[in-house]
């Protein structure tokens, strides 16, 4: 053989592409961004203040009595707009009947949320292990961002963060929606507490026959709910707003 198409060979030999590989799999996203640990935690933490509360609660109302209203008042010198002392008293009882009812319900409400929280969490966890899919839930999301809003509530605009990292978090949606939805979650879990602060107050009020005053307080306490929602909601948009414009 010529040594000129053995070397032409060889050369081919040398210079033959290696082959490609198919059986690789395309990088992806983590379908898991927020690790398991983080629901525990969140639950652990939310369902010790909802024990906590629950205890308040209870110690207020079977503690707090007529007397302990009366030593508060005259000891302190409170005075209560268009009330006497006597009045004050005899409208506090049922007052704080109530809203100790109400604090209690709460810190109850807040312990069934933490343990439907990390039941639901562990579900949507296994079913994501075996179908595919993300762990960053809509709700999950925006649950994780109330609870970064709460973390940070010392700070003025807070609810934006907590907006902002729930649309972080949940990508295929409008960011607006799951950032005002984080707004609405942190308030929403206050409610039974406004709902029994509310009848409080129109108990204690038609204790001592000053009913109309007892609803134009209702209603004073409603609005300021009201705007606190608004607020909370509309700094939560506006943090799911910014992801989608610069991230």
């Amino acid at each position: 053989m010529p040594r000129s198409l053995v070397a032409s060979c060889m050369g081919d030999a040398k210079t033959a592409p290696k082959p490609v590989r198919t059986d690789t799999k395309p990088p992806t996203a983590s379908p898991d961004p927020v690790p398991a640990v983080v629901d525990w935690v969140l639950g652990a933490i939310t369902a010790v203040v909802g024990f906590a509360l629950t205890a308040v609660g209870a110690g207020m109302y079977t503690r707090v009595d007529r007397t302990i209203i009366t030593e508060f008042i005259t000891a302190e010198s409170t005075e209560v707009n268009g009330l006497t002392p006597a009045e004050a008293v005899t409208a506090g009882v049922p007052f704080v009947d109530w809203f100790s009812v109400g604090v209690a319900l709460t810190g109850l409400g807040l312990v069934a949320a933490a343990a439907v929280f990390v039941r639901g969490r562990r579900r949507t966890r296994r079913r994501v292990a075996s179908e595919g899919g993300t762990t960053a839930t809509f709700w999950a999301s925006a649950v994780y961002g109330a609870a970064v809003t709460a973390l940070v509530s010392f700070v003025h605009g807070s609810g934006i963060v907590g907006g902002a990292l729930a649309a972080y978090l949940h990508e295929g949606e409008s960011g607006l929606r799951v950032g005002a939805t984080t707004g609405l979650v942190g308030w929403a879990l206050t409610v039974p507490l406004l709902v029994f602060l509310a009848v409080g107050l129109l108990a204690g009020a038609g204790a001592v026959d000053r009913f109309t005053g007892g609803v134009v307080l209702v209603g004073i306490t409603l609005v300021g709910e009201l705007a606190a929602l608004a607020l909370n909601v509309g700094f939560g948009a506006l943090g799911g707003y910014l992801p989608d414009r610069f991230v």
